[in-house]
């Protein structure tokens, strides 16, 4: 039988943060992978480097469905990932590996769709 190399870890899109009350927990919102009702990507770490004006995010996820006929058809699916700062958030915005700013959203109740809605709607403000 013909043994199958492991899935090679890649750098996970970054939708948005969420900080909690005190600033130092982040929960990130990365897109994974998933086919048909199956969850196709775990997470294999997450990073933040902090700095005195930023704080720089990574989210690394690993597929872990086997491919099918060496294609396979995904659709987007939420990772969320929690992350403890060494100090709390504060005026600091948070970068992902690009440098690109990620949004940044108390943490909130409700579904991922309303809190992102949320979000937007009050950064327009």
């Amino acid at each position: 039988a013909c043994a199958q190399e492991p899935a090679k870890p890649f750098d996970a899109p970054i939708r948005m943060a969420e900080v909690a009350p005190g600033g130092r927990a982040l929960t990130l919102h990365a897109d994974g992978t998933m086919v048909s009702d199956t969850v196709c990507t775990v997470v294999e770490r997450a990073e933040a480097v902090e700095s005195p004006t930023s704080v720089t995010v990574r989210v690394i996820l690993r597929d872990t469905c086997p491919e099918s006929s060496g294609i396979q058809m995904g659709t987007g699916t939420n990772q969320t990932v929690p992350i403890t700062l060494k100090e709390p958030l504060g005026h600091r915005k948070v970068l992902d590996q690009q440098g690109h700013e990620i949004r940044v959203c108390p943490t909130a109740t409700g579904s991922l769709f309303e809190r992102m809605q949320r979000c937007l709607e009050e950064a327009s403000r």
